[in-house]
């Protein structure tokens, strides 16, 4: 009952301890990333480690939870776009997407985007793979093994598994 009391007291002590330091709110530590706390100030969120560093500047419209798209990186949001952060705090994708799909739902390793109304592909690096160009992308192997439909305007073709366009195909 004492550890328990314990906890909630300097939970509360370390809330009440960042909220002076001017943040307008302060998320329970660990709930997102290990020894993080999610900060809001301004209006605008980021991450602060127990001794009250800031990991993430509090920058960003919106940050989601950790691993829901791929391992070790949390979906962030800013100006009605789509980026990443990873586990340390490092932005390695830009919010520069319009939207951003889970990593592996349509091909292995790979994340579709959406970039002004146009669809392409991220890898698991973050870089950008297949360039938005396209008006819709079909998951890899429904139509031909190892390819996806691709739509520019009203014509069809596929691309391959590398992200190449190919213009025609063997059976």
């Amino acid at each position: 009952m004492k550890k328990t009391t314990l906890i909630v007291t300097l939970l509360i002590s370390f809330t009440a301890m960042f909220a002076q330091n001017g943040f307008d709110s302060v998320e329970d530590f660990g709930y997102y990333q290990r020894n993080w706390a999610k900060v809001k100030l301004n209006g605008k969120f980021g991450f602060i480690d127990k001794n009250g560093t800031q990991v993430v500047p509090t920058i960003y419209d919106e940050i989601f939870m950790f691993n829901n798209y791929k391992r070790g990186w949390a979906l962030v949001q800013l100006n009605n776009k789509y980026g990443f952060i990873d586990k340390t705090g490092k932005e390695v994708v830009k919010p520069i997407y319009d939207q951003i799909d889970v990593f592996n739902y349509n091909k292995r390793g790979w994340a579709q985007i959406k970039q002004n109304n146009k669809y392409g592909f991220i890898d698991k690096s973050g870089k950008q793979v297949v360039d938005p160009i396209y008006d819709e992308i079909l998951m890899f192997g429904i139509n031909k093994r190892g390819l996806a439909q691709v739509r520019i305007g009203d014509k069809y073709s596929f691309i391959d598994k590398t992200g190449k366009y190919l213009t025609s195909y063997k059976e």
